[in-house]
């Protein structure tokens, strides 16, 4: 089975829309998203004038086999992470003002005010969005996959931290075995391209590029929004057990030649 991956659309219909069309062209029967459905945050996103958080959550709602919440679903939603990477929200987080959330936050979780727009969905969008978990699995053609936003134990985003070397997904890895999965996928880093680690090593592959993927390992999707990175999408072959990196052509893409 052909399966597609989207992340990050942070509201960006018209990407979104592209990211499908070039799903469908390459055979996929079946699309999962890695969540960040909205969010629309400056000054790292364009097409501002076309953001449209509504949309976005009815396309993926309608046309997605499995979906699972991002950071800025959450924050959509405030609703608190339920894995947190060791961080106390406690209940009334968001009834905090900022400055005092700030303060508590230390710089180790996102606060999102500071440079995020507010959305305009529905009670219904709103409700769906809720209703998103922080990961599931999926068996396709007998091999068990992990879908996350990001890696164990920030599995949304929510925290601040990124890996710096292999030994620090090693939980991660850890998390997928006690789920039987053999491969993971997530968004959140908006790679251009899509970074692969393994439990003792990180790789990094561009967009056109096919990579063997037998060996199993967590996968970092690139982003669809455009932003001020290059974007694109993902096809997971299960049964010739390939992945391929496709481009949707932003304006760096295109600057790039």
């Amino acid at each position: 089975m052909r399966t597609g991956f989207i992340t990050d659309i942070h509201e960006d219909y018209d990407s979104l829309r592209a990211a499908f069309a070039v799903l469908e062209k390459h055979g996929c029967e079946q699309v999962i998203c890695l969540g960040d459905i909205v969010g629309f945050t400056l000054p790292f996103q364009r097409n501002i004038h076309k953001r449209n958080a509504e949309a976005c959550v009815a396309m993926v709602r309608e046309q997605c086999c499995v979906v699972v919440a991002g950071n800025h679903d959450l924050y959509a939603v405030r609703k608190i992470p339920e894995y947190a990477d060791g961080f106390h929200y406690g209940e009334d987080w968001y009834e905090l003002d900022y400055e005092l959330r700030e303060r508590c936050a230390r710089n180790r979780v996102w606060l999102y005010e500071d440079s995020e727009l507010p959305h305009f969905l529905s009670p219904s969008a709103m409700e769906y969005v809720a209703s998103l978990r922080e990961y599931e699995t999926l068996t396709v053609d007998g091999t068990t996959i992990l879908l996350s936003h990001f890696h164990y134990p920030n599995l949304s985003g929510s925290s601040i931290r990124f890996p710096r070397s292999a030994r620090d997904v090693r939980e991660h890895f850890l998390f997928m075995r006690d789920h039987d999965a053999t491969i993971s996928f997530s968004g959140h880093g908006h790679p251009e391209g899509v970074v692969r680690g393994l439990w003792n090593s990180f790789d990094t592959h561009r967009f056109g590029e096919r990579i063997d993927v037998r060996e199993g390992g967590w996968f970092v999707c690139p982003c669809v929004a455009n932003t001020s990175r290059a974007n694109g999408v993902m096809v997971w072959d299960s049964r010739d057990r390939h992945l391929e990196v496709l481009a949707l052509g932003s304006r760096k893409q295109f600057t790039r030649g």
